[in-house]
């Protein structure tokens, strides 16, 4: 058994973790070899728990079966001390002969320092340097190494191409099937953006309601450059932000972050707060602005079978291949990637 053998199982048992449970950490995958045989596999079940490793571990009956064996992990083990006990340190103890990676890990926390402890306790090493990681958590990977939140832009659509029947009025256009899919999507997001307009006329809550979560509530965040919703309590909360360009609003209300009005600046701003990953739910106008400045890495239109005949038009133009494409209640959900420029 080669070791790219070995790290496709790893991999594979990674696909195995909710991203939704695993929430801003990432899904990991773990398998342990000795002489010759797999004897135990495991991954990162939920966001605060057990990391891969050590679950992979936990499964091995007699800890001393682990003493020189092998295990093959998907990101490079972390080295410190955070929700739970420091990875490596775990691997030190059990005394593993060897340790293959498949990726390095781009936190800063981690980033060569899982590596080095091991080696340093005399465990070897092989670093394979895939992308496999990147492939299973791309909102990770991007955050660490962009300073940034990973762009996924989110458009219910009616089949004739609009999105609301007409400026101020709210118009549902999912079914119940597909509002749980699209909470599933919310469940695995740091933050769930709208525009001013889509606040005042959908009052939405930007919450995860139809599924179970076993983390905290996404950020609600609220672009409102004019700031319209200063008289506005109801959205005033501990995990609202609304950023706008008036400065008496953003002195006022402590949920306000006074910015430029440049979607640049208030992905630093995010990125900065340690939001991950960003939900931009609409209007229309917004997501626009996304598409306009590449400021976007995922985009997933909903495409209803509801007819409206006219009203307001969603996003015109071909925004790229479409990745995937998947029928869910009353629509069919459609992913594209932006390409690298």
């Amino acid at each position: 058994m080669d070791d790219l053998t070995m790290m496709q199982l790893a991999y594979q048992a990674a696909q195995q973790a909710d991203p939704a449970a695993t929430w801003e950490n990432p899904r990991v995958g773990a398998v342990i070899v000795k002489d010759g045989a797999v004897i135990a596999t495991g991954y990162h079940h939920q966001f605060g728990h057990q990391h891969a490793e050590v679950a992979a571990m936990n499964q091995v009956e007699h800890q001393a079966d682990l003493v020189g064996a092998t295990m093959y992990v998907t990101l490079e083990p972390c080295a410190h001390i955070g929700k739970v006990g420091a990875c490596a340190d775990a691997l030190v103890a059990a005394k593993l002969g060897r340790v293959v990676i498949g990726q390095g890990d781009p936190n800063p926390h981690v980033s060569g320092r899982g590596v080095a402890k091991l080696q340093q306790a005399g465990i070897a090493v092989t670093l394979l340097n895939q992308q496999g990681s990147t492939a299973l958590n791309p909102a990770f990977h991007h955050f660490f190494e962009t300073q940034r939140p990973y762009v996924t832009l989110k458009l219910a659509q009616s089949i004739d191409g609009f999105i609301a029947a007409k400026r101020g009025q709210a118009t549902k256009l999912t079914d119940d099937q597909a509002n749980v899919a699209i909470h599933q999507q919310r469940a695995q997001m740091s933050a769930i953006m709208v525009g001013s307009e889509t606040a005042l006329t959908d009052a939405p809550q930007l919450t995860v309601r139809h599924v179970p979560i076993t983390h905290q509530q996404p950020w609600r965040v609220i672009v409102d450059r004019r700031g319209r919703l200063q008289h506005h309590p109801a959205f005033f909360d501990d995990r609202t932000l609304i950023y706008t360009t008036n400065t008496t609003f953003a002195q006022q209300v402590p949920q306000a972050v006074s910015f430029d009005g440049e979607l640049d600046t208030l992905l630093d701003d995010l990125g900065q707060r340690g939001i991950q990953s960003l939900l931009v739910e609409g209007g229309g106008a917004l997501v626009r602005a996304f598409l306009a400045t590449n400021l976007w890495q995922r985009f997933d239109i909903y495409q209803t079978d509801a007819v409206l005949g006219t009203g307001i038009k969603g996003v015109v133009g071909n925004q790229g291949p479409v990745a995937t494409q998947t029928r869910v209640g009353n629509a069919l959900h459609q992913v594209i990637y932006r390409e690298a420029k």
